[in-house]
């Protein structure tokens, strides 16, 4: 079985976040789909919702999909937390299973700087997603130095909806309906969430 892992800080978890998930699936390069959220990205800024919400945010957006399943241990750890630690203990816990790390193709180039990139890629393959017209596969993986056989690009992906997009929109005193499953924008709504005093 293919597993594909996919973490980030989903802040909020939106439809362009839903339509990567699917997109992974109809084109069979997973049979399951692990959703991550963080407590807090190494790389990033404080996320502006607490990790319990973001967690509850896509326990919301992926339930119904049988092949998605949320592992919340990341967001309840309290710290941020590392990718190679966190494939590291789903591949013990899943013995057999074979894991691709989902990674944008903007993030290529720097993905030999992430913590422990080689053990990364010992214990998964990473799926790369690109956007139309972006450099060609071969020339991205190349020149991010990455061994062609660990690396398999997706079909280009298009979503026009981004995390900052939706957080601009909220914290002006927006719904972002539009941009948000339902009932991530009916908790959101619910709990205040990302409104600006």
């Amino acid at each position: 079985m293919i597993v594909a892992l996919f973490g980030g800080s989903f802040d909020p978890v939106h439809c362009g976040h839903v339509a990567l998930v699917r997109h992974v699936l109809e084109h069979g390069l997973a049979d399951r789909v692990v959703v991550v959220p963080n407590t807090r990205s190494p790389w990033r800024d404080e996320p502006l919702a607490a990790a319990g919400n973001r967690l509850a945010m896509c326990r919301l957006a992926f339930a119904g999909m049988p092949t998605v399943e949320v592992d919340g241990r990341e967001a309840v750890a309290g710290r941020p937390a590392w990718t190679v630690d966190t494939l590291a203990a789903l591949v013990v816990q899943h013995p057999g299973t074979q894991w691709r790390l989902v990674i944008g193709a903007d993030h290529l180039a720097t993905f030999g700087a992430w913590r422990d990139s080689q053990r990364i890629l010992e214990m998964a393959e990473l799926l790369v997603l690109g956007r139309s017209g972006a450099a060609s596969d071969a020339a991205a993986i190349a020149a991010a130095g990455l061994p062609s056989g660990r690396v398999v690009m997706a079909p280009p992906f298009d979503h026009p909806v981004s995390g900052s997009i939706v957080r601009a929109i909220l914290c002006a005193g927006g719904d972002g309906a539009s941009l948000l499953p339902p009932a991530v924008a009916a908790y959101i709504a619910a709990r205040g969430l990302y409104r600006v005093a």
